[in-house]
């Protein structure tokens, strides 16, 4: 189909709406009941649902009309229902989606240090944004669809970080980004553990998919996920009982700036693929869940891997952010049609 420029588009539509925009909604029902999200629709292939009420997490995301991410038995739930006890209190509140944000001072495995039980990936996840907003911006005869907005970890006595997050994506391109900045309002310095815990699912994942990646260093989790080591990045069908597998990938060249992992499904003949900075993200923590009920593959870059503060401080991987410094993070996920990209997806599977 021809792409229109957007006086042409105007032509045909009395409101653009009907081609692509941000609808903001609440949403009704269950344990997802009074929590705000938007609907944002590029109009050429991708559509997402946002929740404002915890921290721009991203539940559903369809291209070409395919679910894409992956939906916990949970379902959407509102922050109220959030228990950080533990690892059962999160994962109760889970609903994983494409994307859940993990941090900000501890992720990963729970613990106690000092006598403060850090619970499972944190609780930026469930914090409402504030001030947040959508706007649609054009350049030239392209409309950009944007979301910004920030929230907070802070209690008294104990860490001030804040997020400030902006998503857009555009009316051309079957992509959206992310741009984070983290900043340390406090006056000591503090523990960054920051996690996009992309999440893929049905129909998008199913026994076809592969994994690439130029993140060519891989360690398992522990004993069990080191027996998956050879096949990681082929998934199977669902398995009923399937224990969970982690691995932790890195890049061998400390110094290259451009990452990326990408799964192919070779049934659909669709593709979707995270870039981002290894100096911002230097690890890719990658789940493997093919559990039948939890089937589920996760894709998710991070300041440190996902076992915990602890574990991250042992070894050497915990990152500190300064009081009143500010860090910048960027991530580009790119959906590709196989059939009419095949040049495109071949540039990542060479």
């Amino acid at each position: 189909m021809k792409k229109l420029s957007k006086r042409e588009l105007e032509a045909y539509c009395g409101d653009l709406s009907q081609v692509f925009g941000i609808q903001e909604c609440v949403l009704q029902g269950g344990k997802a009941k009074d929590t705000k999200a938007y609907v944002v629709n590029n109009g050429c292939g991708l559509e997402m649902t946002v929740l404002a009420d915890k921290c721009f997490a991203i539940p559903r995301l369809t291209f070409q009309g395919k679910n894409v991410g992956f939906v916990s038995k949970t379902g959407i739930c509102a922050p109220e229902f959030f228990q950080e006890e533990g690892t059962r209190g999160f994962l109760r509140n889970f609903e994983a989606g494409f994307l859940t944000t993990c941090g900000l001072t501890y992720m990963g495995t729970p613990g106690v240090e000092d006598g403060q039980a850090n619970g499972l990936h944190g609780v930026i996840s469930n914090t409402p944004v504030e001030h947040a907003s959508s706007r649609i911006e054009w350049e030239g005869d392209v409309a950009w669809m944007i979301l910004n907005g920030h929230a907070r970890e802070g209690y008294l006595f104990g860490p001030n970080l804040e997020i400030q997050r902006d998503i857009r994506m555009n009316s051309k391109e079957n992509k959206f980004w992310i741009h984070d900045k983290v900043e340390n309002h406090g006056f000591e310095d503090s523990p960054l553990m920051l996690l996009y815990h992309f999440n893929l699912g049905y129909p998008m994942l199913n026994g076809s998919c592969k994994i690439y990646s130029n993140f060519d260093e891989i360690t398992a989790r522990d004993e069990h996920s080191a027996t998956g080591l050879q096949d990681c990045d082929q998934f199977s069908d669902p398995i009923v009982g399937y224990e969970e597998k982690v691995f932790f990938k890195t890049m061998k060249d400390k110094a290259a700036t451009e990452g990326y992992a990408l799964l192919h499904n070779e049934e659909l003949k669709k593709a979707v693929c995270f870039k981002f900075n290894p100096q911002e993200l230097p690890i890719l923590n990658q789940w493997n869940s093919p559990r039948a009920g939890d089937y589920a593959l996760g894709l998710e870059p991070g300041t440190a891997h996902v076992g915990g503060r602890i574990r991250a401080k042992e070894e050497g991987g915990l990152q500190y952010i300064k009081a009143g410094e500010t860090r910048e993070f960027h991530i580009e996920v790119e959906f590709i049609d196989c059939v009419t990209e095949d040049e495109r997806l071949r540039a990542f599977i060479k």
